[in-house]
């Protein structure tokens, strides 16, 4: 008995019916309600920027900005354009919106870049790179960071909503967000909290929601969700949180809570010098790393300056900007104080390598007086001596030779020196807020009475810090929430009396112009550890080599005196080595303060001191079976993150190997037609061409025909394929199975997908081999409404 089935007419969606001719339905709110979708989401996530950047003004502009974008992609589909246009129409948004906001004097109109534009964006691009490498979060919104932020934003709203729309792919549109809320979480020392997580976790939902709501229509209009909806987003939601709560306990570099927290994020090991936010992160970071050495003919180790911070702009420490002071060209630093120095001054000459250390300031003994070898273009700073890289060039493998020079510098000079005159310092050097914590006045006020002298105000303030039981600790400033070097930070400082270099040098550097003294902070290396290599430099020169790490990052106080310059002090307990001049005097018989002689082979090794007390911490190299762990753990994590990325692929190919013995063993005719027609429509569905839940098999197949999906000896074989498993799947149960010829309905099978695979692009073939939409399919699989026995499935 055989079964003949009439062709079906082509089926509309449920509920719908169209004349022949008619127009195709406008696509109504749905365009307006994805943009509005992916804007909610990507501001969401946004905010948990909060904290990275100070207050909240940067919000709106950066709100200004992703609803733009928004609009223009929603404008696009709503005039049905084609895809890219959408995205160039959002692209062109977010150029017009930052420019009407950051550069509308430039401009055509106020939004289109003009001629001068570029040249006004450079400042800003300056600014920004400026405040990021030098404060500590939250840094102060200024033109330049905010007009960062719009763009970065931005460029991750067009990325998730290209992701979600045209590509329909909106589940991978998440990696956008995740990317977003991964600079919080890095950067604020608690991370992002439960509330900021459960901001953007609420905003990808909302996302996948609209999404799903959207494409389970057929007209693209939307309907209200089912209960079969609902029970998915849930347990995506479970999912998602449980996922957020396991791998901070999986995965090395975690910490506890729903998000790494950034200050004890460890994945690896960063190389560069921000002068104070990476200077904390460095510090607590266990082991040694970013290894570099110098050798130099100085009878002491060095301290190794990389910049100064010296502007107390919104009451916090930031280099000054090099403005119209920069000179360009590095051989010779002209300065005339320099100069004359090296006629009378100590001369030493530096040869450093920095190996794979990043940062855009060169490091260099103060004072510079030459550099030579140091590859790329580099300007410098006449009132600060900082060295900064220009044009992207940093320090990264650099080897170059620095001759620097100081004065030879006594007690009694530095007793005899005037107050400095503020004619001949810069004001930046001296400026306080109007107004600061009463901690700071009362305690400078304290320490100050009764001296005149700035050398004996300077010393009073240093042994002040160094003594009266402030303790070192990396992580007392973080569990305190004052891990920065602002005023506020500075008065935690002072009633905690517990802290690292920043807060000591900054204390310092404060309560000097207090006293009327100019100062800056200096950020760089400790000197480091002698490796026992002795170079030789031309004719009777020995350099000594020695090494620092990540364990020698520093901050020490720099003062202004009259007559002799700047003048370094160290104000850290059991950190760095106490200049002579700056040593405690002993009357005879007395015994010598500790930290007087200390030497950086003489420093307490972590854990050595009385039980309870923090050392500093140059602690040794980690033992290798540490490192080795250490490894061992990373490289399971990638192994299961790589298997988790698989997973999908070896399905899918476990469940198409699974289909194919079946055939090759010789099943029954009904199962192997079944098995061939499912694998054949399953390969439609992961690259694009799904099957409609109320298609009949030769309503798919008539469509993948007139589509031109499929043409020639394929649209052959996926009727034969067809015409097999509806003989198998409709017949009444008693009707003789068909002959198998099992190797030519795989050979059909076969031929399909490669014509399947040819009329797919690139990234759709990508998609169907990493994330085959066949394997989310509720069952069954076939292109009917038929519930069909799961052994022909598997």
């Amino acid at each position: 008995m055989t079964v003949t089935l009439d062709k079906p007419a082509d089926r509309l969606a449920p509920g719908t019916s169209r004349r022949a001719g008619s127009p195709p339905p406008s696509p109504g709110f749905a365009p307006w309600l994805m943009s509005a979708a992916v804007a909610v989401a990507v501001l969401l996530t946004a905010a948990n920027l909060h904290g990275v950047l100070e207050g909240w003004s940067w919000l709106f502009q950066v709100a200004v900005t992703v609803g733009a974008i928004e609009a223009a992609t929603g404008l696009a589909r709503r005039l049905e354009w084609p895809p890219l246009t959408g995205a160039l129409l959002g692209l062109a948004a977010l150029v017009m919106s930052v420019n009407a906001m950051f550069l509308a004097p430039t401009s055509f109109l106020g939004v289109i870049p003009g001629p001068d534009t570029f040249a006004a964006l450079d400042p800003l691009l300056e600014e920004a790179r400026d405040t990021v490498v030098s404060q500590v979060a939250p840094v102060l919104v200024n033109p330049g960071v905010a007009l960062a932020a719009c763009v970065g934003v931005g460029l991750i709203a067009l990325l998730v909503d290209t992701l979600a729309v045209p590509l329909q792919m909106p589940a991978i549109s998440g990696l956008g967000l995740l990317g977003l809320v991964s600079v919080p979480a890095m950067i604020k020392p608690n991370s992002i909290g439960a509330a900021g997580f459960l901001a953007a976790a609420a905003g990808y939902l909302l996302l996948l929601g609209c999404a799903h709501w959207l494409a389970a229509d057929g007209s693209g209009r939307g309907r209200l969700a089912s209960a079969e909806h609902l029970r998915r987003a849930s347990g995506i939601a479970a999912a998602g949180l449980a996922a957020a709560m396991v791998l901070p306990l999986a995965i090395p570099g975690f910490s506890s809570g729903l998000f790494p927290e950034g200050s004890r994020l460890n994945w690896g090991a960063p190389t560069g010098l921000n002068p104070v936010v990476s200077l904390g992160d460095n510090l607590r970071r266990p082991g040694a790393f970013g290894r570099m050495t110098y050798a130099t003919d100085a009878q002491e180790p060095l301290y190794l300056r990389s910049v100064t911070l010296e502007n107390l702009t919104g009451a916090r420490w930031s280099p000054s900007p090099f403005g119209g002071n920069k000179r360009i060209g590095i051989d010779e630093l002209d300065v005339p104080g320099v100069q004359n120095l090296l006629a009378s001054g100590e001369v030493t000459t530096t040869l450093i390598s920095t190996a794979s250390f990043t940062s855009p300031w060169l490091l260099v003994p103060y004072a510079p007086a030459q550099v030579s070898g140091a590859r790329g273009q580099w300007s410098w700073d006449p009132s600060t001596l900082n060295i900064r890289g220009e044009s992207g060039t940093t320090t990264a493998n650099q080897d170059y030779e620095v001759r620097s020079v100081k004065p030879r510098l006594t007690r009694d000079m530095l007793r005899a020196a005037e107050p400095a005159n503020n004619a001949v310092v810069d004001p930046v050097f001296s400026e306080l807020p109007r107004s600061m914590p009463d901690i700071i006045t009362d305690t400078a006020a304290t320490v100050l009475d009764g001296l005149d002298s700035p050398f004996e105000q300077a010393m009073a303030i240093q042994t002040y810090l160094r003594t009266s039981g402030f303790v070192y600790s990396e992580q007392a400033p973080v569990d305190g929430g004052y891990d920065q070097s602002g005023f506020d930070v500075v008065a935690a400082f002072l009633e905690e009396k517990s802290g690292y270099c920043i807060h000591y040098a900054a204390t310092m550097a404060i309560m000097a112009r207090i006293a009327g003294i100019p100062s800056r902070m200096a950020v760089g290396y400790a000197p480091g550890r002698p490796t026992g290599t002795v170079l030789t430099d031309g004719p009777g020169a020995d350099l000594k080599e020695y090494e620092i790490d990540s364990r020698d990052a520093h901050a020490w106080p720099e003062l202004f005196f009259s007559g002799v310059g700047w003048v370094s002090f160290e104000p850290t307990p059991s950190r760095g080595v106490l200049p002579a001049y700056a040593q405690t005097e002993t009357t005879p018989g007395s015994p010598t303060q500790p930290e007087d002689v200390l030497r950086p082979t003489d420093q307490p090794r972590p854990g050595a001191g009385a039980a309870g007390e923090q050392t500093e911490p140059n602690s040794p190299v980690p033992a290798e079976d540490d490192v080795l762990s250490r490894q061992l753990w990373s490289a399971a994590a990638a192994a299961v993150v790589l298997g988790l990325m698989l997973t999908p692929l070896l399905l899918r190919r476990r469940r198409t190997s699974r289909r194919r013995a079946a055939l090759a063993a010789g099943g029954t005719g009904r199962r192997a037609a079944v098995a061939a027609w499912v694998e054949a429509v399953d390969a439609a569905e992961d690259l694009g061409w799904a099957a409609a839940a109320t298609e009949t098999p030769r309503a798919f197949q008539q469509r993948l025909d007139d589509a031109g999906v499929v043409a020639g000896e394929s649209a052959a074989a996926l009727s034969r394929l067809r015409a097999g498993y509806e003989r198998a799947a409709y017949a009444a149960p008693e009707t003789p199975a068909p002959d198998g010829h099992n190797a030519a309905r795989w050979a059909d099978v076969e031929a399909v997908k490669g014509r399947l695979q040819e009329r797919a692009g690139w990234k759709r073939r990508l998609a169907g081999l990493f994330w085959p939409a066949s394997l989310f399919s509720r069952r069954p699989s076939g292109a009917d409404g038929r519930r069909l026995d799961q052994n022909y499935l598997a």
